[in-house]
C-alpha cells in the first residue's frame, strides 16, 4: 500500500434506488400527469365550473400517490416523505413540488439507464 497514493474514488454520481426503477418510473409517469391535470382543472374552471374541481381532486390523488412512490423508490426519509405530502395540499407550491420531484426522478432514472421523455420513462 503506497501511503503517497490518491484515495481511490468511492462514491458514482448515479443515484442509487432503495427500491426498484420501476417504481420510480410509473411514480413520475402519476406526477406528470398529475401535474397536467392540475394545470386543465384549472383552466377548466370557468368552462365546467364545480366540475372541474373534481379533475382537480383526481390530480391530488394521483399526485399523492405518484409522490410517494418516487419518494420510496429514491429511498427519501419518512420525514421528506410526510414534508412532500404535506405541501401537496397547498396550491401553488404542489405545481412546483411536483416539478422539483419529477426532476430527482429524472435524474435517477436517467442515470439507470432509463430513457425519459414528455410522459414518463422507458427502458431502452
Amino acid at each position: 500500500m503506497n501511503p503517497y497514493q490518491a484515495p481511490a474514488e468511492t462514491s458514482d454520481v448515479a443515484p442509487r434506488f432503495a427500491g426498484n426503477a420501476e417504481s420510480v418510473a410509473l411514480g413520475q409517469r402519476l406526477v406528470i400527469y398529475a401535474i397536467l391535470m392540475q394545470v386543465a382543472g384549472v383552466g377548466l374552471t370557468k368552462v365546467l365550473g364545480p366540475w372541474a374541481d373534481l379533475i382537480v381532486l383526481g390530480a391530488l390523488g394521483m399526485s399523492l400517490f405518484g409522490v410517494f412512490r418516487v419518494s420510496t423508490g429514491l429511498g427519501y426519509s419518512t420525514v421528506s416523505k410526510v414534508l412532500i405530502i404535506v405541501l401537496m395540499f397547498v396550491p401553488i407550491v404542489s405545481l412546483i413540488t411536483l416539478a422539483i420531484v419529477n426532476s430527482k426522478a429524472t435524474t435517477a432514472l436517467r442515470a439507470s439507464g432509463y430513457r425519459v421523455g414528455l410522459l414518463g420513462a422507458s427502458k431502452t
